[in-house]
């Protein structure tokens, strides 16, 4: 019998706060997992946000040909395979636990499980971890089966579990919850038999934490959690008409706000990453591509992975599909993607690096300042969606892993270069049957509002 697969991503989990000698948390069951199993410490996500992120993970192509995202958000293109349908030939049963907008972008097949949505406020601690532990007990034992579970702790606003409010647990509240996630990770991998269950952690992007400390003095901006999400139950009932100045007020607040955090922080010698981190905001219409919110964990354990395995070159979620397929022992055509299967691992000299294809993710109904992109593991070259020649950023990440230092100016000829292979990358010949619908542009922006994507 195939293996069955437990996928679990964790919104807004950064690689360098799963696994990094620098991160704070408690995190005991996350370090036991990496010693059982394959780690790749360079995953690079397509995008910064869920469901751009979604669509490449789930189709192992790169976002813009899934269909996903066009004038406005859409269903999935009905001609795009997912992971699921590869899967379902196989006769695998699928369960889940996602959050209520993901059932209205067609990426995810119907779950056996009824329960299998959850408002984006629910965290582990207020009843989902119960529910996914419950589960277990449930799943078929004569077919193989897929547990997909994608969890928002992690994601703004934050809101720490009480018996986690303590440095103890981690410096920032990021941190904190990070402890008291890997707590339910323990909970979870008692119910697992990796003898014939692979297990893959990963995320959809990462995220800013809004907390630093500088010559011992502790800057914290990060939000609270439980004001932010009463505020968005309020805002969410605003009468439609009213929204227009709604949107106005909000945006002139947002402003004001960000003007009063640099007059805070200019008092303090700060570095440009940290600078950027502290005065990030949700809402802000200037997009970038840095590492803090693209670069994520990968990890694989379980049933035909090699255990205690670090691997540092450059992968791409889009290559987790494949990967599946390939550790599940399913038959597939791996051309008709753009992922890659990373099994069995070559060693690092003669393993060949993809250039990572990277976007932000746009704002609804409001333009943001949106950016495209290629990383490998030496460079990263993003610039504006619609102009080769506006904001071109480009960072050495050998010699500036901050990307602090934009070098685009004085290396027109590497610009050049990333440039065409990006051209290679978007100029593709798939022809998508995109169905614009208004009326389902509306539901999954709707949703995506609820979530703060203004």
């Amino acid at each position: 019998m195939n293996p069955n697969v437990i996928f679990l991503v964790i919104d807004s989990f950064r690689s360098d706060k799963f696994s990094h000698s620098t991160t704070t948390s408690k995190k005991s069951n996350i370090d036991n997992l990496i010693k059982n199993g394959t780690y790749f410490t360079q995953a690079i996500s397509s995008a910064d946000a869920t469901i751009l992120s979604w669509s490449g993970l789930y189709t192992g192509k790169h976002p813009f040909k899934t269909g996903i995202r066009s004038s406005r958000f859409n269903k999935l293109d009905e001609n795009v395979s997912t992971i699921f349908n590869i899967l379902e030939q196989s006769n695998y049963s699928f369960f889940s636990f996602t959050p209520t907008f993901s059932e209205t972008i067609g990426l995810f097949p119907k779950f056996q499980n009824k329960n299998n949505l959850y408002d984006f406020t629910e965290r582990l601690d207020s009843g989902l971890g119960d529910k996914i532990l419950d589960i277990f007990s449930s799943l078929p034992t004569n077919n193989p089966w897929f547990l997909n579970i994608h969890l928002m702790d992690l994601h703004f606003p934050l809101v720490v579990p009480s018996s986690f409010k303590n440095e103890q647990f981690g410096f920032s509240k990021y941190e904190q919850i990070i402890s008291s996630m890997d707590e339910w990770i323990g909970k979870f991998i008692k119910n697992i038999d990796f003898n014939n269950t692979i297990l893959i952690i990963t995320a959809d992007h990462g995220t800013y934490i809004k907390k630093v400390k500088k010559n011992s003095k502790i800057i914290d901006l990060e939000d609270d959690g439980e004001s932010e999400i009463l505020k968005k139950k309020l805002v969410s009932h605003t009468p439609k008409f009213l929204k227009p100045l709604k949107d106005k007020i909000f945006f002139s607040k947002e402003l004001k706000n960000k003007l009063k955090k640099s007059a805070l922080l200019s008092k303090y010698d700060l570095k440009p990453h940290e600078k950027r981190a502290l005065l990030s905001a949700s809402f802000s219409l200037e997009h970038d591509l840095y590492d803090e919110k693209l670069r994520v964990p990968l990890l694989f354990v379980g049933k035909n992975v090699e255990k205690n395995k670090i691997f540092s070159k450059q992968v791409r979620l889009i290559d987790v599909f494949p990967s599946i397929c390939y550790l599940a022992n399913i038959k597939f055509d791996y051309t008709l993607i753009d992922g890659k299967n990373l099994f069995p691992l070559k060693s690092e000299e003669i393993f060949k690096e993809e250039p990572a294809y990277i976007e932000s993710n746009p704002m609804i109904e409001i333009k943001s300042n949106d950016v495209i992109g290629i990383r490998t593991s030496k460079f990263k070259y993003f610039r504006d969606k619609d102009s080769k020649t506006d904001r071109v950023y480009l960072f050495n990440l050998s010699n500036d892993p901050f990307e602090e230092k934009n070098i685009a100016q004085s290396n027109t000829s590497l610009v050049s270069e990333l440039e065409s292979i990006l051209n290679k990358i978007i100029n593709h010949n798939e022809k998508l049957k995109i169905n614009e619908n208004d009326l389902t542009s509306n539901e999954i922006e709707n949703e995506l509002r609820k979530m703060g994507y203004v």
